[in-house]
């Protein structure tokens, strides 16, 4: 996330709420694009003829890409005007994707998600960047709390959508949907009010708060929960596919279904972390995390297990996973105050660290094992991380 300036908002108490959605289309995009993938894998699997483990690299190579470029295209483009920064951003985002629907070499897909990873990385800090400074100062959690939410929408609608398209029309309909919603976002920022860059800040700067050792550890704790838990979402459709046999509908509808609860589990871990702490509710929400990704893998292993039980435990799975946002913000947050953007940044980093970790290690599972393999290793990920959450929780969070 981009570095939130002190200057008074330019449009004052007087920008409607009305003007951030295509900043939260912005979010919504590159959401959409990180994991969409995952409901195709089999289509292009096919199409391309590589296996389903190499298919899913193209998940990964993106999230990498995310990961690192993000700080170091915010320093690079902190000088420049947001709105000509997100404008680029997108652009490149369109054409990449456009691209990308119409290759028939899988060498060529992989570096086109190389590029639309880089576009992302450009982008979304500036829609950041832009709430932040077109809102009230009253209303500042409320537009960055919608640009934010595009990204568990994309699971809700997005990724379910193009998963549907890609059943029914082939993959490159999946990336012609992202394109055009990234177009539909460009195209919504004749809206946007233009806000100037600010003072550049060193990437050392940025990565400054990991010398802090609470800082490294809650970091830490989200790379190996985070490849776990993004591991099984990237090979959902392989796992739903052994777990009972169904087709792409089936995934689609699972992909919402983790989406809808995810959007809840968000709140509640909010609501827990204020109320319990941020360490009790982490505790409570990776023990429902392990135990579930353990019952999924199970139901992978024994094959023919009815779709609404599959179902079920996917959702509950996904209320223990996407409970742990908010809880993992505060940690960050009370141990380096001073620091918000930049923890707040290496939580966005940390977590598609997870992701690209995530795509190898569950493509290596895939291919060698079977598909039960990817979350029971999730599972034994979740327990790894346990040492690094610690205890210490009984103290209630600061409400400042």
């Amino acid at each position: 996330m981009a570095a939130v300036t002190t200057r008074p908002a330019q449009t004052g108490g007087a920008a409607s709420i009305v003007r951030v959605l295509p900043l939260a289309l912005v979010s919504f995009a590159a959401g959409t694009d990180d994991m969409v993938i995952a409901g195709v894998l089999p289509e292009i699997s096919t199409d391309l003829d590589v296996s389903q483990p190499v298919a899913g690299q193209l998940i990964t190579v993106y999230a990498l890409m995310y990961a690192l470029a993000t700080p170091v295209v915010a320093v690079l483009t902190a000088r420049l005007p947001r709105r000509s920064v997100l404008a680029c951003g997108l652009a490149a985002f369109v054409t990449v994707n456009l691209l990308a629907a119409v290759t028939t070499v899988y060498a060529v897909l992989f570096a086109l998600r190389l590029a639309a990873g880089l576009a992302a990385a450009a982008m979304t800090p500036a829609a950041f960047a832009i709430a932040a400074e077109m809102a009230p100062e009253h209303r500042r959690g409320r537009y960055l709390g919608l640009v934010t939410s595009g990204l568990p929408v994309s699971l809700v609608a997005g990724v379910p959508l193009g998963t549907w398209l890609g059943g029914s029309l082939g993959w490159q309909a999946t990336m012609l949907f992202v394109a055009g919603v990234g177009a539909v976002a460009g195209a919504g920022l004749v809206a946007v009010p233009a806000v100037p860059g600010s003072a550049s800040e060193s990437l050392r700067a940025r990565i400054a708060p990991l010398r802090n050792p609470a800082v490294l550890r809650t970091v830490a704790f989200l790379v190996v929960c985070g490849t776990g838990g993004m591991m099984q979402l990237a090979y959902i459709a392989p796992t739903v596919h052994a777990a009972s046999s169904v087709d792409y509908r089936a995934v689609a509808a699972i992909f919402t279904v983790v989406g809808v609860v995810g959007i809840a589990a968000a709140w509640l871990g909010g609501h827990g972390a204020d109320n319990w702490g941020p360490r009790p509710t982490l505790w409570r929400a990776l023990t429902l995390h392990i135990s579930l990704l353990g019952l999924i893998s199970w139901a992978a292993w024994r094959g023919d297990v009815p779709l609404v039980l599959l179902g079920s435990l996917f959702a509950v799975q996904s209320l223990g996973s996407w409970a742990f946002n908010p809880p993992v913000q505060m940690l960050l947050l009370r141990a380096a105050p001073d620091a918000g953007p930049q923890v707040l940044s290496l939580q966005t980093t940390g977590l598609f660290l997870g992701t690209t970790l995530g795509g190898i290690l569950g493509g290596v599972l895939l291919g060698g094992i079977d598909a039960f393999a990817v979350p029971l290793a999730g599972a034994v990920l979740g327990v790894l991380a346990l040492p690094l959450l610690g205890r210490d929780g009984r103290s209630r969070p600061s409400h400042a």
